[in-house]
C-alpha cells in the first residue's frame, strides 16, 4: 500500500478556501482508491489570525487520518498587511524574506518536526499551496519525494528568493490551469516533471433555484457574486459598475460568502451571508450571470460551480486564469472597464438564445476537464511515476 502524506495549512469541514477543499478531496478520493493518507496540518481554522481552533494531535475525518500541530502565534493581519507593504516596497536585497515568510505564517515548527519524524512511514509527500510556511519550510525539511500543487498566481510573493526552492526541490509540481503552469516555466523552469491536472468537481444533475429565489426574496434578475468578500477581489470596480448599470436596467446584485469588507449602500445590493453548497449552486443557477472580478486568480472553483449549472460568467480580463476559462470554454466574457462590464451584461441578458448557448459549453468544459475521474487519473499517473523513478 502507498503511503502518502498530506502537508496543507489548515484542513477540515468548517475550512472555507479553494486549496483547502482541493486538499481535502485528494485525501478522500486518494483513500477510497486504496492509498493510505496522513494529512499534516495545523490547529488553525481562520487564515487571518491562524489561531489554533483545533485540539492537536491525531483525528479522523471521513477516514482520513490527521496530524494537527500547533501554530506558534496568531498573526494580526493589519499588522501584517503593513508590514508587507513595507517589505516588498524594499530592494530585494534588503529584505528579510524569512521574517517575511515567519510573519505571514501559519508559524508551526513543531509541524515540519513532524514531517521529519513521520518520513519513515511516508512514501510521497503531497504540499498544497506555494505561499505559507508548512510548504516553504516543510519541502527544506523532508527527504522523501515530494509533489507540490503551488496553486499560484503573479503576485509579489512569487518573485521572493525563498520561491525558488519551492518550485525546484519537488519531484513534480501538478497545476490547475495551463496559465499557472506558464508562469511557473517562465519564473522558475523547475527540473521536476510538471502536469496539469486540474481539480475536480461534482455536477449535480438538477439544480433548482426557486427555493433559494423564494428563501431571500429575490423577484429581479441579479448579477451574483460568490466567494471572499474583501479588498483586493475587484469588487470596489464592480460597485462602480452596478451603480452604472442601475441605470439602465432593473437588476440585483447579490453577494454571498464571507464578508471582510465594509459594503456600499447601493440599493438593489444584496449580501445574503454564508449559505450552504446546494445554495450556492442554485444562486448560480437563478442568476443572469456570476461575476469573477478578482485579478489574481489561481483556478476559480466558483467560475467552474457557475459552468457546472449553465450560468455565464463575466471575469476579469487582467487574470490569466479566468481567461482561460473563458477562452477555452466559450462560455463567458470579459470585461477591463466600466463600458466593456455594461457591454457584457447587455449582450448576455438580452440574448437568451445566447445565454443558453454559453451555458452549454459551460457544463461541456467543465464535464470534459474537470471530473474527479479525470484528475485522479492524472495524480496517480504522476505518483506511480515518482515511486518507479524512486525505486530503479
Amino acid at each position: 500500500m502507498i503511503r502518502i502524506g498530506i502537508v496543507v495549512q489548515r484542513y477540515g469541514n468548517e475550512v472555507i478556501g479553494g486549496a483547502e477543499a482541493l486538499a481535502r478531496n485528494v485525501a478522500e478520493r486518494l483513500l477510497r482508491q486504496g492509498f493510505r493518507v496522513t494529512v499534516f496540518t495545523t490547529c488553525a481554522r481562520d487564515y487571518l489570525t491562524w489561531r489554533n481552533e483545533y485540539p492537536a494531535g491525531e483525528s479522523f475525518l471521513r477516514g482520513v487520518a490527521i496530524r494537527r500541530f500547533p501554530v506558534s502565534r496568531e498573526r494580526d493581519i493589519a499588522a501584517f498587511n503593513l508590514f508587507s507593504d513595507e517589505f516588498f516596497a524594499q530592494a530585494a536585497a534588503d529584505r528579510d524574506e524569512e521574517r517575511w515568510i515567519a510573519e505571514q505564517g501559519p508559524l508551526c515548527p513543531d509541524l515540519v518536526q513532524g514531517l521529519v519524524a513521520a518520513e519513515k512511514e511516508i512514501d510521497l509527500f503531497l504540499f498544497f499551496t506555494y505561499l505559507y510556511y508548512p510548504t516553504i519550510a516543510g519541502l527544506r525539511a523532508v527527504t522523501k519525494p515530494a509533489i507540490l500543487f503551488p496553486t499560484a498566481h503573479d503576485e509579489p510573493p512569487i518573485t521572493l528568493a525563498a520561491m525558488g526552492d519551492v518550485f525546484r526541490r519537488p519531484r513534480a509540481l501538478f497545476f490547475l490551469t495551463g496559465a499557472e503552469m506558464d508562469l511557473a516555466r517562465r519564473l522558475f523552469d523547475p527540473p521536476g516533471s510538471m502536469c496539469l491536472v486540474r481539480t475536480g468537481l461534482d455536477i449535480l444533475p438538477a439544480v433548482d433555484e426557486k427555493p433559494f429565489r423564494r428563501r431571500f426574496l429575490l423577484v429581479a434578475p441579479y448579477l451574483l457574486y460568490a466567494g471572499r468578500i474583501e479588498r483586493g477581489k475587484g469588487l470596489e470596480a464592480v460597485f462602480d459598475h452596478y451603480r452604472a448599470l442601475k441605470r439602465e436596467a432593473y437588476v440585483d446584485l447579490v453577494l454571498i460568502g464571507k464578508k471582510m469588507m465594509d459594503l456600499p449602500g447601493i440599493q438593489g445590493l444584496k449580501y445574503l451571508g454564508f449559505v450552504a453548497e446546494a445554495e450556492k449552486l442554485a444562486a448560480f443557477k437563478g442568476a443572469v450571470l456570476s461575476l469573477q472580478p478578482s485579478p489574481l486568480e489561481s483556478l476559480s472553483i466558483t467560475t467552474l460551480e457557475s459552468f457546472s449549472v449553465r450560468t455565464p460568467v463575466l471575469v476579469n480580463r487582467d487574470c490569466p486564469a479566468l481567461m482561460e476559462h473563458v477562452n477555452m470554454s466559450g462560455a463567458g466574457l470579459a470585461f477591463g472597464d466600466q463600458q466593456e462590464f455594461l457591454s457584457g451584461f447587455r449582450r448576455i441578458h438580452r440574448r437568451p438564445a445566447l445565454r443558453a448557448l454559453m451555458g452549454e459549453k459551460g457544463l461541456e468544459y467543465v464535464r470534459q476537464y474537470y471530473s474527479w475521474e479525470a484528475v485522479l487519473r492524472e495524480i496517480q499517473a504522476g505518483i506511480a511515476e515518482i515511486l518507479e523513478i524512486k525505486t530503479t
